[in-house]
C-alpha cells in the first residue's frame, strides 16, 4: 500500500565514485559497479538518479569527508583502493565492487528513510 505517495516522491540519488579518471585500468570495475547498481534499481522498481563522479571531484568536496577519509585510510593501511565507492543519498554503502543484494537493500532503506 502506497498511502498516496508517488514513486517520484522518493527518488533516490546514487553516486558511483570512479577511479578510472586517474587509473584507466579501473574502467572495467566502474562498469561492473554501474551494471550492479542499474540492476538493483531495476529489480527494486525505485525511481533513482545514478551519476558517476570522478574520484578527483569527490576528493575536492564532491563527496562527504568521511568517505574520502575511509578511502585514504584503506589505501594507506592496505595499499588497496576501495573504488568504485557507492553512495546512496550521500551515505556510503559500498567500497569496491558492490553486491547486488546489498545495493537493493540500501536502495529500499533510502526510500523508507525518505517516507519518515
Amino acid at each position: 500500500m502506497r498511502l498516496g505517495f508517488q514513486q517520484d516522491d522518493f527518488k533516490v540519488g546514487i553516486v558511483i565514485i570512479s577511479g578510472s579518471c586517474c587509473i584507466p585500468g579501473m574502467a572495467p570495475l566502474d562498469e561492473q559497479a554501474r551494471r550492479v547498481v542499474e540492476q538493483a534499481v531495476s529489480e527494486t522498481g525505485v525511481a533513482a538518479q545514478v551519476k558517476v563522479m570522478p574520484v578527483t571531484t569527490a576528493y575536492m568536496g564532491g563527496a562527504p569527508r568521511e568517505v574520502m577519509a575511509r578511502l585514504i585510510k584503506d589505501f594507506n593501511e592496505s595499499n588497496r583502493v576501495g573504488l568504485p565507492a557507492i553512495l546512496i543519498n550521500g551515505k556510503a554503502v559500498s567500497y569496491g565492487i558492490p553486491e547486488i543484494e546489498a545495493i537493493k537493500s540500501a536502495v529500499l532503506q533510502a526510500v523508507e528513510a525518505k517516507k519518515v
